[in-house]
């Protein structure tokens, strides 16, 4: 191991905010493209991390979810939709059950023939973690059930159950 690689980090990564990670790219700009995304997720962190990815994915973006400090499910689209993850629908919103169709979804739209797994964990994340921010005393599962690029789906379906 490098002697720099074993030095802490001066600011703890885990405890930066959004503001704190804005970049400064004047030339390049601010926006990265969907596929390199895509060979970071799928096959990248797969072929380092095989069966844990989907688990470590959900996790990392049920942080973000909090991070967007969303404060309703009307705030979550616009964020969801800036942030160029997709375009949110709202299926289904109850105090138990949350249930949204992402369309134009950033890990999957496009991805042809099927992989065969649902593989937008990331989105899934993202959602379970706003709306554990949304509804502050109430913990989020949240799960994929149809994905466009993993299943061959119309559009990615996310469902939460609200405990």
């Amino acid at each position: 191991m490098l002697e720099e690689d074993s030095k802490d980090f001066i600011r703890e990564p885990g405890n930066l905010n959004i503001e704190d990670l804005k970049s400064d790219r004047p030339t390049v700009g601010d926006e990265m493209p969907v596929l390199l995304w895509r060979l970071v997720r799928i096959a990248g962190m797969h072929q380092i991390l095989g069966e844990e990815t989907p688990t470590a994915i959900y996790f990392i973006g049920k942080r973000i979810g909090k991070l967007l400090e969303v404060h309703s499910i009307e705030e979550l689209q616009k964020k969801i939709t800036e942030l160029k993850v997709g375009k949110l629908k709202v299926l289904s919103d109850t105090p138990e059950f949350f249930q949204i169709a992402i369309s134009e979804c950033v890990t999957c739209a496009g991805i042809h023939p099927p992989l065969g797994k649902t593989i937008c964990q990331l989105e899934t994340g993202i959602v379970a973690g706003a709306l554990e921010h949304i509804y502050q005393d109430k913990k989020v599962i949240g799960e994929e059930t149809k994905c466009i690029g993993g299943l061959g789906d119309e559009v990615c379906q996310i469902e939460c159950q609200i405990i």
